[in-house]
Formats: C-alpha cells, structure tokens, sequence
C-alpha cells in the first residue's frame, strides 16, 4: 500500500508527499502535515497523537483500536455508576472515556476536534474516528484540565497513557 501511494504521489508531481509504514515512535521527523493512524492497538494510537501534536501537525486523523490502557488501571475499583457493573457495558463506557480524553487532550493542544463514527457498525464496532485539526486561536487551557481531571476522578482513572507521554516532550 505505501508503494502504491508513494507510485502515485510521484506520478502526480507531488514531490514532497511521501507515505511511509513504520512504528511511529521510530518515525524521527517533526515535520508531519498530515496524520494518519487507522486503527492503532491500544497506546499506539496515544503513541501516534503525542507525535501529530508534538510535530504540530494541521490535521490529525485517527481511528482508536483496542482501548486497555485505562481498563486495565481500573479493574477491581468500585465504579458508581450502574453503566459500569456489567462487563460489556463497562468495557464500551470505557472506550468512550478513553476517546473523550483523548480528545479533550487534542482540544487543549489547540486542536478543533470532531470526534464520529466512519463506517457502519455492520461492519465493525470499532468505527470511532478521531480529527484534530489545528487552529490558531488560543484555547482554555485551565477549564480543559479541570474537564480532565473531572473525568478522571469520576472513573478512578489515575493516569492517561498520551497525557504521561506528552509531559515527557
């Protein structure tokens, strides 16, 4: 697939428009225009928005796989909703708290996120799609916090993979 695209930016003159497959935190440039991440298990799709945002990439598209990071940190903690005392319930609650933080992280890097389903669920069930797309207005940052703390705490999650990661950077 990479060489078919690569074959076709060429072919259409576009000279600085490559693809490339490779584990993305072995990706070394800081200049992405453009991400995508279809798909990406568990923290790779953390891996993969930590590089868009810190590479300050216009666009942002991600579709999120497999979310254990924060059900794994959660198992055996009480949970007070009634959403979350059945299994499949909780692991789809889960999943979109996962995606939520990850969004409201995108926000606060200064992204407009749009967060929605791409293909039917007949399909797939796994049909969330992420986009970010940077903007130049400044964000509140502080309000943006205060909604991921709260969510945080209201789930007893301790930490998000892709916060840890960019306090890192």
């Amino acid at each position: 697939m990479v060489d078919l695209c690569n074959d076709v930016a060429t072919k259409c003159g576009f000279e600085n428009l490559n693809f490339t497959a490779e584990r993305i935190e072995n990706y070394s440039t800081n200049q992405i225009d453009i991400l995508i991440a279809l798909h990406a298990c568990d923290t790779a799709t953390d891996d993969a928005l930590k590089k868009g945002i810190v590479s300050d990439s216009a666009l942002i598209i991600c579709t999120p796989c497999c979310h254990k990071q924060v059900r794994q940190q959660v198992k055996g903690k009480e949970q007070e909703s009634p959403l979350l005392k059945y299994g499949i319930f909780q692991e789809r609650q889960f999943e979109m708290i996962t995606d939520t933080l990850r969004a409201l992280i995108l926000e606060k890097h200064q992204y407009s996120t749009k967060v929605f389903e791409f293909i039917s669920i007949e399909h797939t069930r796994k049909n969330v799609m992420l986009v970010g797309t940077k903007q130049s207005k400044q964000i509140p940052a502080a309000e943006l916090d205060d909604k991921i703390k709260s969510l945080k705490e209201a789930y007893h999650i301790d930490e998000h993979y892709l916060e840890t990661i960019l306090d890192k950077e």
